[in-house]
């Protein structure tokens, strides 16, 4: 994990943000969730992406609801770490409550998100509120050790997604019914 922090100093901050769409909670979403609790002092709050914005996910049949979504990431944050306050939102937008919230310090991103990052600054900046610390967490393959890339799209290809689960789950369920 790195920061984006000039003096490159790791440090806690009292109230944390990432957010995502927490499908089928794995590994790699669970490295998140634990830096994030790692980091924060007093609060994280995860933005859990809505079923308005999934719509174009593939085998989205195969999505989790919000409630269940939220449910688990709220369960495995509290089992990490029960000292802090945890605020688990669904998000209508790419920004959630980083939009918004003043008392919100840092944020948690994978490299494949880190665009989103700068986006939510910009987004802050405009409304006059302060820039985010970001932490940026390596890709986890979901076949090797290290995802070197740094092409997003390559990144998106060979890191541990939701999507490759959906696409086990479909496919176990046509295997399991041809039996």
């Amino acid at each position: 994990m790195y920061n984006n922090d000039e003096e490159g100093e790791s440090s806690t901050l009292p109230v944390v943000a990432l957010g995502g769409t927490f499908d089928h909670l794995h590994a790699g979403h669970k490295i998140l969730l634990s830096m994030a609790a790692w980091i924060a002092s007093e609060k994280v709050i995860v933005g859990v992406t809505d079923d308005e914005l999934l719509r174009n996910k593939s085998n989205k049949h195969a999505l989790e609801s919000i409630t269940t979504r939220k449910e688990r990431t709220h369960a495995f944050l509290k089992l990490f770490r029960s000292d802090l306050v945890y605020d688990v939102v669904a998000i209508k937008d790419v920004y959630g409550p980083t939009a918004w919230d003043p008392n919100i310090q840092a944020l948690v991103v994978s490299k494949e998100t880190l665009p989103g990052a700068t986006s939510i600054d910009k987004e802050r900046s405009s409304k006059s509120l302060p820039l985010l610390k970001t932490f940026v967490i390596d890709v986890i393959s979901s076949t090797s050790e290290r995802v070197e890339h740094e092409d997003i799209e390559l990144l998106k290809q060979a890191k541990m997604s939701s999507t490759f689960i959906r696409q086990w789950i479909v496919d176990k369920g046509q295997q399991d019914s041809t039996m």
